[in-house]
């Protein structure tokens, strides 16, 4: 009886733990007006450090960092605050549909997006995730050494040599 409880508590906490691993989320505004506030503090008293748009050509303007039934925690551009849940988004590459996933291996690994003026290089800054973060496991590896994530319009690039493809 013991070892079956014991058991049953391991498969809890196992799943449990693969439950909640960090998976790139990008988000997003659903509001009316077209933004969300950006809050120091998860509450409408919190100042308002930036906002985060409507999703813009499919894609998301903000990386979700802590999903919450009220309030959850988000990264846009270098800025960190709250936004209200009820108005945000979100989108991932994360199926789980048994194909080898990308994950970060490098402590700040980067993503790009496209660069659609005529200067400068293929691809812009988009944002980070950290070390460990699963990336997408619907992507395509691209000639250029890249991995692509697609959505609508816009896309989001990982550098092959910054994430390790796991099965």
């Amino acid at each position: 009886m013991m070892k079956r409880i014991f058991f049953s508590l391991f498969v809890f906490f196992m799943s449990t733990a693969l439950w909640s691993q960090n998976v790139l989320t990008v988000c997003y505004a659903t509001s009316d007006d077209g933004f969300l506030n950006v809050r120091a503090l998860p509450s409408s008293k919190g100042m308002v450090l930036t906002t985060l748009p409507l999703a813009f050509h499919g894609l998301g303007r903000g990386i979700l960092l802590e999903y919450g039934k009220q309030w959850s925690k988000v990264r846009v551009e270098n800025t960190v605050g709250w936004v209200y849940t009820k108005y945000m988004g979100t989108q991932n590459w994360y199926s789980q549909n048994g194909q080898p996933k990308l994950v970060a291996k490098k402590e700040i690994t980067s993503l790009y997006t496209d660069n659609y003026s005529d200067e400068g290089p293929k691809y812009v800054p988009y944002g980070f995730v950290e070390k460990g973060t699963i990336i997408a496991d619907e992507y395509e590896l691209l000639q250029d050494g890249y991995y692509v994530l697609k959505t609508g319009h816009d896309y989001i690039f990982i550098n092959h040599d910054d994430v390790d493809v796991i099965p």
